[in-house]
């Protein structure tokens, strides 16, 4: 219970409002120390944080694009040779290799993919057309030239916090397979897992030994298709290429990013990556009460994670459940999380058991299962066609004098395992995907 001091305490002043047990507070209160305080002082704290937390990063943001929007405008008005450098970096040069060539940016491309200009194309990119796909009034595309292809995926990995921590395979072809040790076959007691059913034996000299092979499984990847579109003005396409780079830049990487990432999570691998939520592998932690996030929850998480897994896993968690674990306490009613005395100093989202929190939309809401997990995207594998294509049509929204840009790759996403692995006693289970219930 939170009581409010009317006398020195401990060394804290009156008028400071602390956090102790039930049983401490009443004797405190009884002795006319310190007087109940109503209700949880801690929770508006909280809601406080987190409202100026999300104002922070947004006007974060605001302030980068601005950033680079104003940069991009003094460069334009520079001379050339001044120009060119800010524009594409020091050390950028043309497809053809005859230096500086300010004419070869993604905004450029993207003009030239809407007139059909294949020639143009070709010569000065390199590229081919991709094969025809004509519906609802969208042209046939063009696959994105690497350099610019590099860039969007760059703009989608810096947009989250899967794709930097899982095991990327590129991908030459639609399908990819691939074998891998078997761990996941239960072994007999006092025979590790973990060597794909290897086992070692004590032997006596002269002894015949006995042979033995490492199992292996195969993993196969299947590149499937992700693909939205975005709407421009024809005026902003008719002013500068450049503008047009910037905004088309920002949309389709940030919108891959964040689809990627939320097949990932909890993708149901019909038609798209099987993500750690809805995966095999995966272990189902039933929470400690319903509708919450409780220490015990948490304790019970970490120890069913992969022991090999707990210096790269992280928590994941949906935004609603950081007021709960802001609010973690032990047994006997003292905060885990912020000091128990001193108010809430610790970073928000932090660390939990000194693994990184992330907070994300991107997982099922509070109280349902998946709204809180523990996982090693290290033992995920992302599978990268290495290709995205970009096509457009003037036709979609015509009326609207408005241009529509469709942008479509392919990729693939499994867990590394097939299912929990069970340990050498024969009986306990972990994973590196642990998920609450």
């Amino acid at each position: 219970m939170f009581v409010q001091l009317t006398k020195e305490f401990l060394g804290n002043p009156i008028g400071r409002q602390i956090h102790v047990a039930d049983d401490h507070g009443r004797l405190l209160v009884q002795q006319g120390v310190a007087q109940a305080v109503d209700g949880d002082p801690l929770a508006p704290i909280v809601n406080r944080s987190v409202e100026q937390m999300t104002q922070r990063m947004t006007q974060s943001l605001d302030g980068v694009l601005n950033q680079a929007l104003t940069k991009f405008q003094d460069a334009q008005a520079q001379s050339r040779r001044t120009a060119i450098p800010a524009l594409f970096g020091a050390g950028a040069d043309s497809a053809a290799g005859q230096g500086y060539n300010p004419k070869h940016c993604f905004g450029d491309w993207l003009v030239h993919v809407l007139k059909h200009d294949d020639s143009y194309l070709e010569k000065e990119y390199y590229t081919t057309k991709a094969a025809l796909a004509e519906s609802s009034g969208i042209t046939g595309g063009y696959i994105v030239p690497p350099e610019f292809a590099q860039q969007l995926t760059s703009t989608a990995a810096e947009e989250t916090f899967i794709r930097a921590r899982a095991f990327v395979q590129p991908m030459a072809s639609a399908t990819l397979q691939f074998p891998y040790l078997d761990v996941t076959t239960v072994q007999a007691s006092g025979i590790s897992p973990f060597f794909g059913g290897v086992v070692l034996n004590w032997t006596e000299e002269a002894q015949t030994r006995t042979e033995t092979e490492p199992q292996f499984k195969m993993l196969e990847l299947k590149a499937h298709e992700l693909s939205g579109y975005a709407v421009s003005s024809n005026i902003l396409l008719q002013d500068a290429s450049f503008g047009l780079e910037k905004f088309l830049y920002t949309i389709f990487g940030k919108a891959i990013g964040w689809y990627e990432e939320f097949a990932f999570l909890q993708g149901n691998g019909v038609g798209k990556p099987l993500g750690m939520l809805n995966a095999p592998a995966s272990l189902s932690i039933t929470r400690n009460t319903g509708g919450t996030f409780l220490y015990a929850d948490a304790a019970k998480m970490i120890s069913r994670l992969l022991p090999s897994s707990q210096k790269r896993a992280i928590w994941v968690m949906h935004p609603y459940v950081i007021e709960k674990a802001v609010q973690l306490a032990d047994s006997s009613g003292r905060l885990v999380w912020v000091p128990n005395i001193g108010g809430a100093q610790e970073k928000v989202p932090g660390y939990l058991f000194n693994l990184p929190i992330f907070v994300s939309e991107k997982v099922p809401a509070l109280g349902t299962k998946g709204d809180v997990m523990l996982l090693d995207p290290s033992l995920y594998v992302i599978g990268d066609r290495l290709q995205i294509e970009v096509a457009a049509s003037e036709h979609v929204n015509f009326l609207k004098n408005q241009m529509t840009w469709r942008v479509t790759e392919r990729i693939d996403g499994q867990p590394w395992l097939d299912k929990p692995i069970t340990l050498q006693d024969a009986a306990s289970t972990v994973s590196p995907f642990v998920v609450l219930n």
